[in-house]
Formats: structure tokens, C-alpha cells, sequence
């Protein structure tokens, strides 16, 4: 397998090694460029050792992958999921920033990871590790995000939880806990556990 891979140094046989790619764990585009495709799988890494991949587990049967890099750094990551608000902005916020990045004539590279669910892809811009390509990019993804209301509570809620539901949890936790997008509540689901839902069955008995 090649370096950087889930297989590395270890022997591969020619058609493993050949399909590897057919479903890749990343794509990578360099720069503007969308010819010239490098593909990343369990023990093919086409990228010449510029990203390897880590597959992040979130339970037995799901996760994702996630880039890694010593040669270019992260400076935007997120998730495109099919169908809902946030695909649309991200489009915008995504061609936006290749234009200006074009432009200022930084070097990146535009990375797509896949997951467990086959209706969220993240997207993450990486740019390769120089000072000041790097303080300029950040500033270029700080104007993109105002330009395309990034920060907008639409694009970070309606996801995990049905938004109706959301405004119902937020009502009956009242001031208690800052809730304002789906992962809000699911991260305090996490800390608290039962605990948290005896909450709501007390205030739900309390509004009735």
C-alpha cells in the first residue's frame, strides 16, 4: 500500500490496488483545476504524499474520513448535505472564495471526504504552509462568510432535529442552557445524558 494509507508498506495485490479508488475515502482538486482528479483509498494515495486519510468512527457502524497534512494547512471545513439550506450558501461561499484565492494566486487545494452517510460529504480548503498565503486566505473566508450570511441560525439547525422540535426543546429548557442549532442539544444530550431528559418530562408535566 502506498504511504499515507490504511495499507501502507504492506503488499496489495494488483486488482485491489487498481479498484482501490472506485469509491475513494478523499478527492482532491489542486487549485482551480477540475481535470486533474487525485484519489485517495484504503492503500492508494495519488496525492504523492501530500494528505493521508483518518477514518473517524462515531460509533460501530458509522463515521467518516477527515484529511491530514504536514504540507498545507486547513483553513475552511464543512459538511454539504443534499437537500437542505445550507447547500446552496456553501456553493456560493465555495465559488467565492476559489475566485479570490485565484486571484491572490495562493496555492490550495480543495478536499472532499467521504462518510458513513451517503447524503453528507465534508468539504474542506487546505493552503499550502506559507505565512502570508495563509494570513490572506483566512481573510478572503472571513469576507466570503459575511457575504453569504454564513452565521445565519437557517444553515445550522433543521439537520439532526426537525426545526419545530428545536424551538419546542428550547421553550421548555428555558434560559437554563444556550441552545441555538441542532448540535447545541445534541452535544448537551451527550454531557448530560438521562438527566437532561428527566429535565424535559418535568417541564413538559410543569407547561401542562
Amino acid at each position: 500500500g502506498d504511504p499515507g494509507t490504511a495499507y501502507e508498506g504492506q503488499p496489495i495485490c494488483d486488482t485491489c490496488y487498481d479498484e482501490d479508488t472506485c469509491e475513494p475515502s478523499a478527492t482532491i482538486y489542486y487549485g482551480k483545476d477540475n481535470e486533474e482528479i487525485s484519489l485517495i483509498g484504503a492503500c492508494r494515495n495519488e496525492t504523492e504524499g501530500d494528505f493521508r486519510v483518518k477514518w473517524h468512527s462515531t460509533d460501530p457502524w458509522r463515521g467518516y474520513y477527515e484529511c491530514e497534512s504536514d504540507e498545507y494547512v486547513e483553513v475552511f471545513t464543512d459538511a454539504i448535505l443534499s437537500g437542505h439550506e445550507s447547500e446552496e450558501m456553501l456553493k456560493k461561499l465555495y465559488d467565492r472564495v476559489l475566485e479570490r484565492f485565484d486571484e491572490e494566486d495562493i496555492s490550495f487545494a480543495r478536499v472532499f471526504c467521504r462518510s458513513s452517510n451517503v447524503f453528507m460529504t465534508s468539504l474542506e480548503i487546505w493552503v499550502k504552509r506559507d505565512f502570508v498565503q495563509l494570513l490572506k486566505a483566512h481573510a478572503i473566508i472571513a469576507e466570503a462568510k459575511g457575504e453569504v450570511d454564513y452565521d445565519n441560525p437557517l444553515y445550522s439547525t433543521g439537520i439532526l432535529i426537525p426545526r419545530d422540535n428545536l424551538e419546542k426543546f428550547k421553550k421548555l429548557l428555558g434560559k437554563k442552557y444556550e441552545i441555538t442549532t441542532d448540535k447545541d442539544l445534541a452535544d448537551l444530550a451527550a454531557e448530560k445524558g438521562g438527566d437532561l431528559l428527566r429535565e424535559i418530562v418535568e417541564a413538559a408535566k410543569g407547561g401542562g
